[in-house]
């Protein structure tokens, strides 16, 4: 035994998808925070309505994720079964939609920084490309005017 060599310390990756007790896919929580380190952001809106009252916002944010940026997390790429896995999985992932739609809301205030946003209404589709993860949300929210904008 003194003349055996350990083998040097490898780093231990969680796999990025998993599977529930149902058996559907899942994420684990740093892919998740991996897969909005990862994103680009593209956002638009603009309110429509009549005057300071019955204002209300429209907006659409797209949440690019390119897929071979993962890399890193998903122990060297995804093939199309992976891929496909990774998708259902966001797509069914609670915390991601609420993530996404935390960030369009974001987004939508900080178009309108002087005025409130009031009950957001969202629509969120989940699309893979060969590349490219895409969250696409839609917001619609009644828009009012902040007491911070009466003042002034």
């Amino acid at each position: 035994m003194s003349g055996s060599r350990l083998k040097p310390l490898v780093r231990a990756t969680r796999a990025a998808v998993g599977a529930s007790a149902r058996g559907t896919p899942t994420l684990s929580r740093a892919f998740e925070e991996e897969l909005f380190r990862c994103a680009e952001v593209l956002s638009e809106g603009s309110c429509r309505g009549k005057g300071d009252r019955g204002d209300t916002y429209f907006g659409s944010t797209m949440i690019s994720i390119e897929l071979e940026r993962l890399r890193r997390v998903t122990r060297g790429g995804l093939d199309a079964d992976a891929r496909r896995l990774l998708a259902e999985a966001v797509d069914g992932s609670v915390r991601v939609r609420l993530r996404a739609m935390r960030l369009a809301r974001a987004e939508a205030t900080r178009r309108i920084p002087d005025r409130a946003l009031g009950t957001v209404c969202v629509e969120t589709r989940v699309r893979l490309t060969e590349h490219q993860l895409h969250i696409d949300v839609d917001l619609e929210a009644a828009v009012g005017v902040s007491s911070a904008a009466r003042r002034s």
